[in-house]
């Protein structure tokens, strides 16, 4: 009879990340595993497989939580300008935040390991695709209630809000501190405001 495991695979995986996300995927040992993650070498192979495989599943956790958290803010009340600023400050709050940043650095490290690996590729491109599918839907919800012209190519502007985003994390990662992250928002949002406050964005 198989004996229940004696931990949480979910909680692994947030210790994973952190792991991770500090070292980056070369820069981890499996000592570091071990003592970052609290269970034994043989609990990660049994639970886990290789470290690949544990790194691939942390990937995977953090961007299913990421995209679950922008379908709440962009589903949510207030008007497009609100719910982009709220994606924009929930993500800077976790950048500045030493021990949940840290969660967001792995995005940074499967960046990096992405040429590397076709199938980790294939996955990253498609979760931008989601990303920017979610915004999309928000963005056509926001033409049709009129607070965002039909001649805006909205579009172009989700993929502008993905590349936004991610770009956040890899600046923080580079040292840049709060306020200079808040004054990416505030040109986000100043995007935003020049879009509705114009009829039309001329294509040229």
């Amino acid at each position: 009879m198989a004996r229940t495991k004696a931990f949480d695979t979910n909680e692994i995986l947030y210790k994973a990340m952190n792991v991770f996300g500090n070292r980056g995927y070369e820069g981890t040992s499996l000592p570091d595993l071990i003592t970052g993650l609290g269970i034994a070498r043989q609990s990660i192979y049994d639970t886990y497989g290789t470290k690949w495989e544990l790194f691939f599943a942390a990937v995977k956790h953090y961007m299913e939580q990421k995209n679950q958290e922008l379908r709440e803010h962009c589903d949510g009340l207030g008007t497009v300008v609100d719910k982009v600023e709220q994606v924009f400050t929930t993500i800077i709050k976790v950048l500045i935040d030493p021990e949940l940043r840290l969660q967001c650095f792995i995005i940074s490290s499967a960046i990096e390991q992405a040429p590397h690996n076709e199938e980790l590729a294939a996955y990253l491109h498609a979760n931008t695709e989601l990303s920017e599918q979610i915004f999309y839907t928000m963005l056509e919800r926001a033409v049709e209630e009129g607070e965002i012209s039909q001649e805006v190519n909205i579009r172009d502007l989700a993929q502008f809000l993905v590349h936004e985003r991610i770009a956040l994390i890899t600046s923080a990662k580079l040292g840049m501190d709060e306020p200079r992250l808040f004054g990416i928002l505030q040109m986000v949002l100043l995007v935003f405001r020049t879009i509705q406050g114009s009829k039309a964005i001329d294509p040229n």
